[in-house]
């Protein structure tokens, strides 16, 4: 989509939702059974590209990824490892390519939110931060004597 990326709902202007919010019927898939270990598959891998595996595998988007998104994802980093491995730099038509495929794969934040998915981190639980305060009070109030 051309255009900025939308901002995160928490730094927009306006509240109001448009009209057509929450008109579509939302579609549920199964996502990919998790495997411990997942293996990438290219011998020799360049260190960013098994690092970037290794972090998605550990990402949040990792739980919503099909089988056959994990085939694609091996393919992009496949094409990444390959324009790597070429002698000289990777041409700017390469680099866009792998970019665009990354996208694809919601790897942005801001395809992520043209999509409407804005991740958000966890909140605090109060209950766990008071408990925690007040194992800190017992283990000073014991030292005390």
């Amino acid at each position: 989509m051309p255009g900025p990326a939308p901002k995160p709902e928490s730094n927009r202007r306006r509240y109001n939702k448009p009209r057509s919010y929450g008109a579509a019927e939302p579609t549920t898939a199964p996502a990919a059974q998790p495997i411990d270990g997942r293996q990438l598959g290219i011998d020799d891998p360049h260190p960013l590209i098994a690092a970037m595996w290794d972090a998605v595998q550990s990402s949040c988007e990792s739980t919503f990824y099909s089988e056959a998104d994990w085939a694609r994802l091996r393919l992009e980093l496949w094409y990444v490892n390959r324009a790597m491995a070429t002698p000289g730099p990777v041409s700017g038509h390469t680099w866009s390519a792998v970019q665009h495929g990354l996208n694809e794969m919601l790897l942005s934040p801001a395809i992520k939110r043209r999509a409407g998915i804005e991740l958000k981190s966890r909140a605090v639980d109060e209950d766990a931060a008071v408990a925690v305060s007040m194992v800190g009070r017992y283990r000073q109030a014991l030292k005390s004597v």
